[in-house]
């Protein structure tokens, strides 16, 4: 290993552990400041980087707690899981797992559900750009091709199930004017969440559109999602809605393309 290599692990220990035992010797003591604190300067500044990067990724999450609480969440989380990605955006990634086992949160079970929540609404806002899907688009597929079609949703698409009322808590803690939030658990809801040109959307999905889109993002054909969807009606009734179903996510922009 090349002598700029060990300074560099050396420069990245000291960072990530801003306690050693050893002292830095290699670093100058010639400078107006000592050793220790020319090295604090960049360790407060790495926290201090990732508690911001934190704050921005889960609003929510830092206002439900106050700033303080969320100042001493970052830390630990940060001590937990220091940044080991080239991007930013992926340092959160642990947040709802390290939320769901923190114990000093065990009175707010909500709130990693709402970290789920805010990670998702996060990847679907950073998911790649994609070609949109048309009602013409639609319309040109031969009939005979239909029962063997499958749909390739936008890349934005993503899908959770809340028991809490997370959403709707959600919008009040990210209101101009945030309120004190009551969580409200109850049976288990699916959402939606995806990107509209530049704007994330979410909304609460009914049985029937549940299943068909959780049939088709597994990759099933429009023969097995009709057959999914006659669970829950007749036959007769199930072209129709379907083809319902469909140009509604054409016209939210879901579907990206078939095959």
């Amino acid at each position: 290993m090349s002598q700029l290599a060990k300074l560099q692990q050396a420069f990245q220990r000291r960072v990530l552990d801003p306690m050693p035992t050893t002292l830095p010797t290699w670093v100058s003591a010639g400078g107006r400041a000592s050793p220790e604190a020319q090295l604090l300067i960049y360790t407060n500044a790495y926290r201090t980087r990732l508690t911001e990067v934190l704050a921005e990724d889960f609003p929510a999450v830092a206002i439900a707690i106050g700033e303080d609480a969320f100042d001493t969440l970052a830390e630990a989380y940060i001590e937990a899981h220091p940044s080991r990605y080239f991007s930013l955006r992926d340092f959160g990634d642990h947040m709802a797992d390290f939320l769901a086992h923190a114990t000093d949160y065990k009175d707010m079970p909500w709130l990693s559900e709402l970290a789920v929540f805010e990670r998702m609404l996060g990847r679907a806002f950073d998911a790649a750009d994609a070609p949109i899907f048309s009602e013409q688009d639609m319309a040109a597929v031969p009939a005979e091709n239909w029962a063997d079609l499958r749909f390739i949703l936008h890349p934005s698409v993503r899908r959770i199930d809340c028991i809490w009322d997370t959403p709707t808590m959600w919008k009040v803690l990210t209101d101009d004017t945030p309120k004190e939030v009551i969580a409200e658990r109850g049976e288990s809801v699916a959402w939606l969440i995806w990107r509209q040109q530049l704007t994330t959307q979410f909304r609460s999905l009914n049985e029937d559109e549940q299943i068909v889109l959780d049939t088709l993002r597994e990759g099933a054909t429009f023969n097995d999602a009709c057959v999914a969807l006659s669970t829950l009606m007749t036959e007769d009734e199930v072209p129709l809605h379907i083809a319902t179903l469909l140009k509604s996510w054409i016209t939210q922009e879901l579907i990206s393309g078939i095959e």
